[in-house]
């Protein structure tokens, strides 16, 4: 049974080049369709990374083919997909796929994913952070301590005095986290008394692992963010609704106002007093 994209000269599955940048994220999905015997299934499974068009998810059971169409369910919304390529995750059971959107213009995790606007993307998608860095360069006798700002699949840019020139290729070594990863670097940017940025070269056996995972853990945490804010913006609109209803009823000639309808006033003022306060930033 074929459960690769196709495979290399060694025997590895070649996982297709993607045609967009994905976002790193773990969410909780439900993949159900008909198995490779014709069996109906419907089982829980995570997404590794996500895009309007497409995804990654592992932790599935069922016997799958490339070209099986399966529905993924997030949050309430579900959507058909292509089963791309499918491979095993080590020897527990589970298989982790590519999937590509069936459906034009829909997608179960786009509310996710919407605030990433195409003319904001500079190559991936860049997640600011605040690490330590040293650098190692041969313009400087000693390594050159910086502060690291944001992160992608990509590179990273670090805030710091001394810089290496564009081109340059430098040594780095970053906490971030406390994830220690070391790596090679190309200096495509720099300006003195600023930062750099700078391109991945080389993150050693483990490091494009831990990167991803860092990746993973920084988009949850401004997806959950981003999410929040919308809800509490929404929640505010049906508010906003209800005052003008209340005030439209109230200004009528045939509506009376008792003590109790005025006190339920002045309680929720106080309700949203106490939310402004709480409010940071």
């Amino acid at each position: 049974m074929d459960y690769t994209a196709k495979p290399d000269a060694a025997g590895q599955a070649i996982v297709p080049k993607r045609r967009e940048a994905r976002l790193p994220a773990s969410l909780s999905v439900r993949v159900l369709g008909i198995d490779s015997q014709g069996k109906a299934f419907h089982q829980s499974a995570t997404t590794i990374d996500i895009s309007l068009s497409g995804g990654r998810i592992t932790g599935t059971t069922a016997h799958l083919n490339p070209g099986d169409i399966v529905g993924v369910q997030s949050s309430g919304d579900k959507c058909r997909f292509k089963v791309s390529w499918i491979r095993p995750n080590g020897t527990d059971g589970t298989y982790q796929m590519g999937l590509q959107c069936m459906e034009k213009g829909k997608s179960p995790w786009r509310d996710k994913i919407q605030h990433f606007a195409p003319g904001e993307r500079r190559g991936n998608d860049r997640f600011p952070c605040n690490g330590s860095v040293s650098l190692r360069s041969a313009s400087f006798p000693t390594p050159i301590w910086g502060t690291l700002r944001d992160i992608s699949e990509g590179g990273c840019y670090v805030q710091c005095v001394n810089v290496a020139p564009p081109g340059e290729i430098v040594s780095v070594q970053f906490i971030l986290n406390g994830v220690q990863i070391n790596g090679v670097t190309e200096v495509r940017t720099s300006r003195a008394t600023v930062g750099m940025g700078l391109l991945w070269c080389d993150l050693g056996w483990d490091g494009q692992e831990k990167l991803h995972n860092i990746l993973r853990a920084l988009s949850m945490n401004y997806t959950e963010t981003n999410s929040s804010k919308v809800k509490a913006i929404a929640q505010l609109e049906k508010l906003h609704q209800l005052i003008a209803a209340l005030r439209e009823r109230m200004e009528s000639n045939h509506t009376l106002v008792d003590l109790q309808t005025i006190g339920r006033l002045s309680d929720a003022e106080e309700k949203l007093s106490t939310v402004l306060k709480s409010m940071q930033g």
